[in-house]
Order: structure tokens, then C-alpha cells, then sequence
């Protein structure tokens, strides 16, 4: 077993994630392999020493820092074992870049089709996680709908591998379990480490562009995302938007994007095509809808160059990494940015919206970001809390919105997790007796309790 570090400098650049959120650890291991990884679980479990797995603590809800035990960074293990063409899968440790994964994949001719914003600073096995999902959810789904297969040390130090079965039909037991691989995607490290991970692969678009469309106001955003979304002729493969807020971040770097001085919203969808007849064909269903929706239709831009898409995809990504160095300032002086992930079936957005500007008035002056994924119901409200007091008045407007979001037939978390930010937050989802349960599964696969202490629940 590699022998855990312990300088304090190097620790340090471990304990920190995307908030600016820090931890306590008193060390640090990074494996090479799963036999490594064995050891270094068995060894904490023998000293209850609490142990913390990271990708590379893009977390927004704390999951990849503790404030106790050693952290066990997976970045070394990044392996892309197996890319198989004929059976569309592929075998990688948990520690490779999701977007060098993506583009070995594409170099092949195949797609990896789960697409989170922090594409370039993310892990497969954080991914696995956290459920990770981002803007093309809204045609491929979240990760979870693309695992075929694990490989878990669970708190023992007893490797479990868990495979999909994939008959057609099936009757073994609790049905939730039919596909074993999702008893561990989303779990954020409290049943195991993942050191293994197999996905399934899809056929590369032939093209694809992306239309920008700019709005009055967010209620012009909505309706025309619904509408968009309930007619059958139309099938986007994302449907983002930004408000006002993110406009003026994005407007000194749009560098070609005209954005127009009185627009209070943005939404940009992907659409796949075969060729240019159909490109045009797509074009000529769009433009109706969006003329119905906005005055501003002749600002519309269609990016459809590989350097034109770029362009659009480092400025949405210029946003919510602008809000985390804000975080990170904010941290300072005990705020944080507070960042809402409920999501909602997307006829319910209104509501959502509405109710916002219902409890708003306790933020006062604070800054409110709001981006995201419109097409699938799940936009993203970052508060950025200068101060503990703030902290605490984000935190419970947070509260109130996933409140509102569950009963309006959502969730509470939609992409980012519970962490260690929004326990209280799983109560409004599942009655006490499912949330027992939940934790019941842990005992049973980390009995000494070691494994990512503090994230998803707080055990008794």
C-alpha cells in the first residue's frame, strides 16, 4: 500500500473544491490500482479511519471534501481500458477526464452522449457519483442511462462487480434492483469505490447546430422551450437558457454573437441533422416558432462550424465558472454560492418561476444567477451569499423552492447531488422509512461507517 502523504502543501490542493469549499483531512492517498485500492480501504476500515474518494472536486454540494479522516484521490486511476465498436461499450478506470473520454470515443466514430458543463474538469467516476447529467439530458438522459457495469471496493475492502442484465424481461427480486448498476450511480461515494466502469456507446450525429435565440423577458423563454418540447415535430437535443444576469457575464467575450442591448434572456438549442437539405428543412420548422415567441427573430444566429460551437460552449461554460470564483471570494467572509438543482416536469416552470418571485424579497440585493437546463425543467438558481447571514437566508429560499418543486411533481436534486449541503433537503423527498433504508444498504456495505461520512445523510 502506497504510503499516505501528509505534507501540508500538498494536502492543501486536495482540500478545496469548485466552491471554495474547504476540509480537514489529515492525509492523502492516490492509488494506481485497485489492488491499491483495496489495501488503503481495508487499513481505514481497521482504524475507522473516515475516507473521502474525489475525481478532481468539481462538486457543488461538498461531496469530494470532509472535514475528518484522509481524502483518496482517484485522478491517477485513468485508464481507458477497452472501446469494443461492434458491442458500442467501453471499459475505463473512474479517474479519466470525461472530455478526453469523449473525444477518444468520437475518434472512433461512436459518442459518449452524457454531456455535463464541466465536461473538461470532471471524472467519469465523479460522474458515476453524482448521477451527472447536463444539457443533452434532454434526448440521451443522465449517466445513470448509460452504465452497463462496476467494479466497487465497498467499506469491507470486498470488490462487488454489478452487471445490468439484459434480457428482456426479469423477475428476481426487489425490482429496484433489476439493474444492479443503479444501487451505486448516484450514491457519492458512501457504499464504495468505484475502480471500474463500463458504458454503453451510441452512433456519432451526423451534424448538428445550434440555434441562439434571444427574449424579452424569461416568460417568452418558457413558453417557447414548452412549446418546443410538447410538439412532436420538433426534437432538440438540448434546450438551454440564460437570463439577464448571464447575458452581461457573457457579453464582453460573445465576440461575434450579437446580443441585443434589451434582451432579458437566452435560450440556445442543439439540433442534429443528416445534411444540408435537412438542415434546411429544420431551419424552416424553427423559424415560425421562433417568430411566434420574440420580436427579436432577425437577431437569431444559427453556430454551426466546430469553431463557431466552441465559441458558444466556453461562454455558457464562462458562467457558472464565473459564480464559482465569486464563491470562492465569498468564502472568505462565510458566504458561498448557494446553487438550487431541483427540476420539475417542464410544464411546471412557471410555477417554479412564479413562486420564485413570490419569496424572493428576504435576498435583498444579492446576486441571482439563473442558467441552465430549461428543456428538461431543471434550470439552476446560484445565490451568491457574500456572508454567513446571507448563507443561511439562500439556503432556506433553496429550501422553499425544493419544497415547491416536489410537490409540483419534481425533484430536489437533479444533477448535482445531496453532498453534505442539502441533507435536510432528502426529507422532502423520501418519507423517513426509504431514507432508513438507504442507510440500512450502508451498514451493511460500510459497517465501520468510513466511507464518505456526512454525504447524501448523517448516519446515527
Amino acid at each position: 500500500m502506497p504510503e499516505m502523504i501528509t505534507d501540508p502543501e500538498i494536502i492543501a490542493a486536495y482540500n478545496e473544491d469548485a466552491l471554495g469549499i474547504k476540509g480537514k483531512f489529515k492525509g492523502l492517498f492516490r492509488p494506481n490500482s485497485e489492488a491499491e485500492v483495496i489495501d488503503m480501504v481495508r487499513a481505514c476500515a481497521s482504524n475507522k479511519m473516515p475516507l473521502t474518494a474525489q475525481g478532481l472536486r468539481s462538486s457543488l454540494t461538498g461531496a469530494a471534501i470532509c472535514e475528518k479522516g484522509v481524502a483518496l484521490s482517484l485522478e491517477r486511476m485513468n485508464r481507458l481500458i477497452d472501446i469494443d465498436v461492434k458491442r458500442k461499450s467501453a471499459v475505463m478506470e473512474p479517474g479519466i477526464i470525461l472530455s478526453h473520454f469523449k473525444n477518444q470515443v468520437q475518434d472512433v466514430g461512436l459518442m459518449y452522449a452524457p454531456d455535463p458543463t464541466s465536461a473538461q474538469e470532471c471524472t467519469l467516476g465523479g460522474n458515476v457519483a453524482t448521477n451527472a447529467s447536463g444539457s443533452r439530458s434532454l434526448k440521451y438522459g443522465a449517466t445513470i442511462n448509460w452504465i452497463k457495469g462496476l467494479r466497487i471496493v465497498d467499506g469491507r475492502g470486498r470488490v462487488l462487480e454489478v452487471k445490468n442484465g439484459i434480457s428482456e424481461k426479469m423477475c428476481a427480486g426487489y425490482g429496484a434492483l433489476y439493474r444492479p448498476t443503479q444501487l451505486f450511480v448516484g450514491s457519492e461515494g458512501t457504499l464504495g469505490i468505484v475502480t471500474r466502469i463500463e458504458v454503453s456507446l451510441s452512433e456519432l450525429p451526423a451534424n448538428m447546430f445550434v440555434g441562439i435565440v434571444f427574449f424579452r423577458d424569461l416568460k417568452s423563454a418558457i413558453d417557447f422551450t414548452i412549446e418546443a418540447i410538447h410538439e412532436p415535430a420538433y426534437k432538440p437535443v438540448s434546450m438551454e437558457f440564460l437570463d439577464q444576469g448571464c447575458l452581461e457575464i457573457i457579453r464582453p467575450k460573445a465576440k461575434g454573437i450579437a446580443i441585443p442591448a434589451d434582451a432579458r434572456a437566452m435560450i440556445y438549442f442543439e439540433q442534429e441533422y443528416n445534411d444540408d437539405s435537412e438542415k434546411d428543412q429544420w431551419l424552416n420548422l424553427w423559424f415560425p416558432l421562433i417568430e411566434k415567441h420574440t420580436p427579436f427573430a432577425d437577431d437569431t444566429q444559427i453556430a454551426d462550424s466546430p469553431k463557431e460551437k466552441r465559441h458558444l460552449y466556453d461562454l455558457r461554460h464562462h458562467v457558472p465558472s464565473t459564480t464559482n470564483e465569486e464563491s470562492i471570494k465569498a468564502v472568505k467572509t462565510g458566504g458561498c454560492k448557494i446553487s438550487t438543482d431541483w427540476a420539475v416536469p417542464h410544464n411546471r416552470l412557471h410555477d417554479l418561476f412564479r413562486y420564485f418571485d413570490e419569496i424572493r424579497s428576504p435576498l435583498g440585493d444579492m446576486t441571482v444567477i439563473r442558467f441552465g437546463h430549461l428543456g428538461s425543467g431543471h434550470p439552476h438558481f446560484n445565490f451568491i451569499a457574500r456572508t454567513r447571514e446571507e448563507k443561511v437566508i439562500a439556503s432556506e429560499i433553496d429550501d422553499l423552492m425544493a419544497k415547491k418543486a416536489v410537490a409540483l411533481g419534481g425533484c430536489v436534486a437533479g444533477e448535482h447531488g445531496i453532498g453534505k449541503m442539502k441533507h435536510r433537503q432528502l426529507a422532502f423527498q423520501y418519507p423517513p422509512p426509504i431514507i432508513g433504508a438507504m442507510k440500512a444498504l450502508k451498514r451493511e456495505l460500510d459497517p465501520a461507517g468510513i466511507m464518505a461520512p456526512g454525504n447524501i445523510f448523517e448516519m446515527e
